[in-house]
């Protein structure tokens, strides 16, 4: 471009691939794996490795195997593999626990305190250790250890009830109290087992009564008490408590008064049943829901009601081939019958329903009522029976049966109470018959049963 200036070559070629360039292998080192020295030295960490990780794995194995065994002895031989495990100190704990001797209870002792050491944020642990010092004789032990439980499982019953055994065992009465009534808080249903630990551990029903269940405690938890202790022959005590609670006016739900009756009836005291009986019919009105007047010594003799099948109402079972309805509503008086219907040929004696009654000895009563029936075949027809359940000599007396298709027509009987008899069984009977045709179908009504007692002068022969 210039004169006398030689022109330079210019490369305009920008590939510079033609360029050499290092590479990565030409750094590389390459080790020499044949080598024999090398070699050993890698087989020998190898080796170690391996032989960590079976070791490792076999002393696993072997103390959890020996962890699940109820012998101290594989127990000791596991926490050697696996010192560190605060299971295994607890399991072997409950182990020595076991064995009534003092130098085991020791060390029980001694492997709680090494569990909850190890981690002490488990109420199980403590409450461990807990039973382990109470049985060493270490009670300020007992005592802490049980409290380090429930504040860290305030809301686990077992750990509360653990707690007041360990008062109870320890005689401190207060303290069992207390730790009991957070335990029925959280498992509402103990009720029973807690009259049960007071009761042997201590003795004294006045503080189940007075401490246990003193208000805000419900009427229900106070007649399970009355239960418990008709259920342990502590029929006085029972009494006694009852008259304080009708003192008081309380209302009781039929449901939760039965228990206790039923003790009472089970028992032959029936007096006291009776009255039991009758403060609970006046108090929820049962007495005029069931048409009950002050001179028909029969409860519900109308059915007005849906029997209760228990107390002094009427009890029944429903029993192959017949069909009970205490509802219907074909009736003599009031809006409700007793019907019952044999629906299978069969000769068998039949009870349909039965109610048990207080009476005074030697007093002469009247039994009535009133029965319908629709194509009864049987000779031997339903009736009301009336019998002594303590005696059955001293007095079995029944009005006549039904049979065929009757209207609505009275049966009556009388009868005379024995010197000892104190309570009947009324039931609605069928006996068992004996001149063809024996076998009973067809269906009966009963309404209207009463039993009054009448004068001497107003007796006649039972009809």
């Amino acid at each position: 471009m210039f004169p006398g200036v030689p022109k330079k070559q210019v490369n305009f070629d920008l590939d510079v691939r033609s360029k050499r360039r290092p590479k990565l292998r030409d750094f590389t080192h390459e080790i020499p794996l044949r080598s024999g020295v090398f070699s050993l030295i890698f087989l020998f960490v190898l080796t170690i490795l391996a032989s960590f990780l079976i070791w490792e794995t076999t002393r696993i194995v072997l103390a959890q195997s020996w962890g699940s065994s109820i012998n101290p002895e594989m127990l000791r031989r596991a926490i050697a593999l696996d010192p560190a495990n605060q299971e295994l100190h607890y399991i072997l704990g409950k182990i020595l626990l076991l064995n009534a001797e003092l130098d085991p209870q020791e060390m029980a002792e001694e492997e709680f305190r090494k569990a909850v050491s190890m981690n002490p944020h488990s109420a199980i642990y403590w409450s461990g250790l807990g039973k382990a010092c109470y049985s060493s004789g270490n009670q300020p032990c007992a005592n802490a250890a049980f409290r380090e439980a429930q504040e860290l499982a305030p809301k686990r019953p077992e750990v509360a009830w653990e707690a007041a055994v360990n008062d109870v065992v320890s005689d401190q009465p207060q303290s069992a109290i207390g730790q009991l009534r957070t335990f029925l808080r959280l498992q509402p249903d103990g009720l029973d087992q807690t009259f049960q630990l007071l009761m042997r551990g201590f003795g004294d029903p006045n503080l189940v009564w007075r401490d246990l269940l003193s208000p805000p405690a419900d009427p229900a938890s106070k007649l399970r008490f009355l239960d418990y202790l008709a259920a342990n022959t502590e029929f006085e005590t029972a009494g006694a408590y009852w008259r304080q609670l009708t003192a008081e006016n309380t209302v009781f739900p039929v449901a939760a008064v039965i228990p206790y009756l039923e003790k009472l009836l089970a028992t032959g005291h029936y007096h006291e049943a009776a009255g039991v009986w009758a403060y609970t019919v006046r108090q929820n009105g049962l007495d005029k829901r069931a048409g009950s007047d002050g001179s028909n010594l029969v409860f519900n003799g109308g059915f007005e009601q849906q029997p209760l099948n228990a107390g002094f109402d009427w009890r029944f079972a429903q029993q192959p081939y017949l069909t009970l309805d205490f509802s219907d509503a074909t009736t003599h008086s009031g809006g409700r019958s007793f019907r019952t219907d044999f629906t299978v040929p069969q000769n068998s004696e039949y009870e349909t329903a039965y109610q048990l009654v207080p009476v005074v000895p030697g007093q002469t009563y009247e039994l009535s009522g009133y029965v319908k029936s629709e194509a009864i075949t049987s000779d031997s027809g339903p009736r009301l029976r009336v019998l002594d359940p303590k005696c059955l000599v001293c007095l079995d007396t029944a009005t006549q049966g039904t049979s065929g298709t009757t209207d609505w027509h009275q049966i009556a009987t009388q009868f005379t109470a024995g010197p000892t008899t104190d309570l009947i069984r009324l039931s609605v009977w069928r006996p068992r018959g004996r001149s063809y045709p024996m076998e009973i179908t067809g269906k009966v009504w009963f309404d209207d049963i009463s039993l009054r007692p009448i004068s001497a002068s107003n007796s006649s022969e039972p009809r």
